[in-house]
């Protein structure tokens, strides 16, 4: 059954029936899915410098991925942050209220 191999350049599927396999003097092959990826290669051009290729998009994906990490920890750090401030603000709120409750009391008793 026909096998479906990856671009050893860029790194897309080559479907079977489709591409070229480069066999060197040593025996190990390589495969490319088009010319394009075949010249790049014969010009001595990393894949990883160029946009159009999956190890360049990988590599990219990994920076954003980080950064998209990096503010999502800073996001909840904010709301932590901001919940603590407001449990603050709420525990002083309820003691100015007992403290306002208690005066109140005792101006009430002496009234009385």
């Amino acid at each position: 059954m026909p096998r479906t191999r990856e671009c050893d350049y860029c790194g897309t599927d080559i479907e079977p029936g489709t591409g070229t396999m480069f066999v060197h003097k040593d025996g190990a092959t390589t495969h490319f899915c088009s010319s394009k990826c075949e010249n790049n290669a014969d010009l001595g051009r990393e894949a990883r410098n160029l946009e159009w290729t999956d190890t360049a998009r990988g590599e990219a994906g990994e920076d954003e991925a980080e950064a998209v990490e990096a503010d999502a920890d800073e996001a909840e750090a904010e709301a932590e942050t901001a919940a603590d401030e407001a449990a603050e603000d709420g525990a002083a709120d309820e003691a100015d209220a007992e403290a306002e409750a208690e005066d109140d009391e005792e101006a009430e008793e002496a009234e009385a």
